[in-house]
């Protein structure tokens, strides 16, 4: 997969024409529905922040799924080598080499932190949990 840019002007009249010629590039045709996403970093304002936008079919939710790197196993070969299914994994890789194997979140704490977190009597899957959803509780 990859991106690619193109750069354009909006026109005398505010606008912003992309080719014909583009558009059947992209694979779009007469009648195909677009969905412009852009990033505003105003609340009280929908003003392009960043004077970028993304044209996509399927709206932002669907490029979401894509921006994570995700690696998939069959089932079986978890259960192969007794990792369980809901188990965090580590990837350790060598020349001519890729290794998986069952992980703790917690190992790659320092061990400053993880004493405190049991000082303060937080229990380590709540630790674990706020790690794999990158910072935040699941409510």
């Amino acid at each position: 997969m990859k991106m690619i840019e193109i750069q354009s002007t909006v026109d005398q009249q505010g606008q912003l024409t992309i080719a014909a010629q583009l558009l059947r590039d992209m694979g779009l045709v007469s009648g195909d529905t677009v969905k412009l996403a852009y990033i505003s970093d105003s609340t009280g304002s929908i003003s392009n922040t960043f004077k970028e936008f993304i044209l996509t079919s399927n709206g932002i939710a669907a490029l979401e799924d894509d921006e994570e790197d995700e690696l998939t196993l069959p089932h079986e070969l978890l259960e192969a080598a007794q990792i369980p299914l809901d188990s965090d994994l580590e990837v350790v890789c060598a020349k001519g080499t890729v290794v998986i194997m069952e992980a703790d979140l917690l190992d790659s704490l320092p061990d400053e932190l993880r004493e405190l977190f049991a000082d303060l009597g937080i229990n380590p899957d709540t630790v674990r949990e706020v790690m794999r959803n990158g910072g935040f509780a699941h409510e």
